[in-house]
């Protein structure tokens, strides 16, 4: 399940999104800025995501053995995967709509210095909620690797969401102050039309890259390959162990797998003896790799 701090990530991200989301309203009002505007829907819709990130953090973390036995952890994935919809369609598309009209029917465009000093301390705000979630994401994992990487090998669904969430607010506000700068020192709103366009284009290719990292984690994509080898080599270490059948470990929530393993045992093994085996593996297993929560053996 979701962790306390990415809980508290999450949280922060809605509550500076929604501050920022309001400020850029008001501006957008004010200014006829199609990029500001695009902004404001960017914050608005990252707010509702973040918002419906929480909800589905609470809600895996509801206990019901008899309809879940392994736990709702894959309930984020679900809220995840509805959130990569929504950055598609309400953010991305509406935002490339509105761009294109503007460009279109080009309206004059006032006030932008205001815009401008807005754009600077939404940015500021917003990589400090990224390098939070970044930080997050690096927590106990492998810091040789890039932040693709991490994101591709995390089950972590919220986090992986406020993380590209973050960065592609991050990098479209620097589109936006881009643009606005261009429109006040040309007087062409032309390029605050370019702005917003490219605004929408951002949060479409987010939403089609969230959406992807989601369906994995849906369809049972497995550990990661280091770590599989690991667990690999704690079973075949035991000599107990004739052979090792079959592996597979999948995601059941954020930072906990399931572990299914087919082994054959030497023969001269009685049935308590096999017992004593499986227990000794299973927190052998655990202690190598902590994320693997769940163990079930299937003997040959």
């Amino acid at each position: 399940m979701a962790s306390n701090e990415s809980s508290k990530t999450v949280f922060l991200a809605m509550s500076v999104n929604f501050s920022i989301g309001i400020a850029k309203s008001v501006i957008a009002t004010i200014t006829m800025s199609s990029a500001m505007f695009s902004e404001a829907i960017h914050s608005f819709v990252d707010t509702g995501n973040q918002f419906l990130l929480w909800f589905g953090i609470k809600q895996s973390k509801k206990i019901n053995p008899k309809i879940y036995p392994l736990g709702r952890g894959r309930e984020e994935y679900f809220w995840t995967l509805v959130v990569a919809v929504l950055i598609f369609t309400i953010g991305g598309l509406v935002s490339l709509e509105h761009g294109i009209e503007s460009l279109s029917h080009p309206k004059k465009l006032e006030n932008l210095g205001i815009s401008v000093t807005l754009l600077v301390i939404s940015i500021i705000l917003e990589s400090y909620v990224l390098k939070k979630a970044i930080s997050e994401l690096k927590r106990g994992q492998n810091n040789d690797k890039g932040v693709v990487g991490l994101l591709k090998e995390s089950t972590d669904g919220p986090l992986i969401a406020i993380v590209v969430e973050d960065f592609a607010a991050t990098l479209g506000l620097f589109i936006a102050l881009i643009g606005t700068i261009l429109s006040s020192l040309t007087q062409n709103s032309i390029y605050d039309s370019i702005s917003a366009i490219s605004i929408g284009i951002l949060l479409m290719v987010s939403g089609l890259f969230l959406g992807y990292e989601m369906k994995h984690l849906i369809t049972g994509e497995s550990i990661s390959e280091d770590k599989l080898k690991k667990v690999d080599k704690v079973i075949k270490s035991n000599k107990n162990i004739s052979t090792l059948l079959n592996l597979k470990i999948l995601p059941i929530g954020s930072k906990e797998y399931l572990a299914l393993i087919m082994l054959d045992y030497e023969d001269s093994l009685s049935d308590n003896q096999i017992v004593e085996i499986n227990t000794m593996l299973k927190n052998n297993i655990k202690e190598t790799e902590p994320t693997i929560t769940e163990i079930y053996f299937n003997p040959q």
